[in-house]
């Protein structure tokens, strides 16, 4: 049996990561989501699809279904993206120290890579064994 605690954990990380961040962008932009306009409400629309593709690869990776992987690597180049467009282009409220941006981008890019070279090996080792 192959060790499946690194996929709950990934599991874990995308059930709670974005919607969590969803929820402070939101809860951040809701009294100024009249000035900020049809941009921000674009952006909130992008950011809960974002959400809503990473709590599916979760549930798909805890249940051990055959496309979770594959969802999974979806849903962090998703989740990369609006992190690092979240930093530098958003009309929504941000906390962000200046001189930050960077460092945090950086960070999202190799976190979501190391996933996904994690689960690219697991998958193509998962192919070699059952040939």
């Amino acid at each position: 049996m192959k060790r499946q605690w690194p996929l709950y954990v990934l599991a874990l990380f995308l059930f709670l990561w974005e919607p969590l961040r969803l929820a402070g962008e939101f809860t951040q932009s809701l009294s100024t989501i009249g000035m900020r306009g049809a941009p921000a409400i674009a952006e909130l629309i992008v950011h809960a699809i974002v959400a809503a593709i990473a709590v599916a690869a979760a549930w798909a990776l805890w249940n051990g279904a055959g496309h979770g992987p594959m969802l999974a690597i979806v849903a962090l180049a998703l989740s990369a993206g609006v992190t690092v467009q979240s930093l530098y282009w958003t009309w929504l409220p941000r906390q962000t120290p200046p001189g930050t941006q960077a460092p945090l981008a950086t960070l999202a890019i190799v976190h979501a890579a190391a996933w996904i070279v994690y689960l690219i090996v697991r998958l193509k080792a998962e192919v070699t064994a059952s040939a």
